[in-house]
């Protein structure tokens, strides 16, 4: 396992990133973009998860951004499937490209947000950007970069679009679309 992080420490080092063990992370514009190897339950195995993480929404939970895990982003996604502990330099030099190739393509995507809250429908929207969670709770995400960056329409199609998809018994979702349903129409209000 260790022979494994280490060496593909050093391949997210040469790209920027920086961390150690199974968790590393950069900030680039306003993103913050992390890489995660995550054991699995066996032991002898591993995924490799991709989050990112707007600065200008909050993260799950209000998670401090200097110290976010990759399930903490409001988008996520895993590259591959399970990948073995023990493998050949062959094999590992395969997983270090694909990692590569798969962060670079998620996470230029991510950056993509900002500009297409702009321009695109909030359907189109979803659809982009609901990686790594559930349409119902990716409205919520989406809703708040919109507001956050004065689209309070958009922000609120959203939330609309969010009670709709959130089924009853999503009681704490449904609060904070409504939340921020409030917060919308004091935006604006203003």
């Amino acid at each position: 396992m260790q022979e494994v992080l280490k060496t593909l420490a050093s391949a997210l080092r040469a790209i920027g990133f920086h961390g150690s063990g199974q968790n590393y992370w950069k900030t680039e514009g306003d993103f913050v973009f992390v890489i995660n190897f995550q054991g699995s339950q066996r032991g002898d195995n591993f995924y490799v998860n991709l989050g990112a993480q707007p600065v200008f929404i909050p993260a799950e939970g209000n998670a401090d951004l200097k110290k976010l895990k990759e399930y903490e982003c409001v988008l996520r996604r895993r590259v591959g499937s399970e990948w073995s502990w023990q493998m050949s330099d062959e094999k590992l030099a395969s997983l270090e490209a694909e990692i590569i190739s798969a962060q670079a393509a998620f996470f230029s995507h991510a950056q993509t947000m900002r500009a297409s809250l702009v321009s695109d429908p909030p359907e189109v929207l979803l659809n982009k950007f609901s990686s790594g969670t559930t349409k119902a709770r990716a409205t919520l995400h989406l809703a708040r970069a919109a507001l956050a960056l004065g689209h309070v329409e958009k922000a609120r199609a959203f939330v609309g679009c969010g009670l709709e998809l959130a089924g009853d018994k999503a009681t704490i979702l449904r609060s904070e679309l409504k939340a921020l349903l409030g917060s919308a129409s004091r935006e604006a209000a203003q």
